[in-house]
């Protein structure tokens, strides 16, 4: 993985330099592909964690904490094994960046490493954003 990442950060690079992009925006894009480096690794871990039986996809989402992340989300709390299983395939971590929008309505977010701001609030590890996503009214939706 880390080879994939270093193409990632001189495609990244190769990219700014192209576009004439100021110094301040290549800092803030260096330090967010920088800070997200574990965001990525996860992602590319999956591909090779689908390739495993159903059995140890199961054992590796309960031992790399997925059921701390869903015991976040009220609805999903201590939901049985086989189910958890099935629904991690549906997990995508993701990172943002300070003062960036969180605009995904049709998902929910479970914050893991850091804070963020919601209707006034401050939310920090292990708060939920979009836990109404599936709510069909847009009136009855908190987010």
């Amino acid at each position: 993985f880390a080879t994939h990442f270093q193409h990632l950060n001189d495609d990244l690079n190769l990219l700014m330099e192209s576009r004439g992009l100021d110094r301040s925006l290549q800092t803030r894009a260096r330090k967010h592909l920088h800070e997200a480096f574990k965001v990525h690794r996860q992602r590319y871990q999956q591909q090779t964690i689908r390739a495993l039986s159903v059995g140890l996809q199961g054992e590796i989402a309960l031992q790399s904490g997925a059921d701390q992340v869903c015991n976040c989300v009220w609805y999903l709390r201590n939901i049985d094994p086989d189910v958890l299983v099935e629904l991690v395939n549906y997990f995508v971590p993701d990172m943002y960046s300070p003062g960036e929008y969180i605009i995904h309505k049709q998902a929910v977010s479970v914050v893991r490493r850091g804070s963020c701001w919601l209707k006034g609030r401050i939310l920090m590890r292990d708060s939920v954003i979009g836990e109404d996503m599936l709510l069909d009214s847009e009136h009855l939706r908190d987010s």
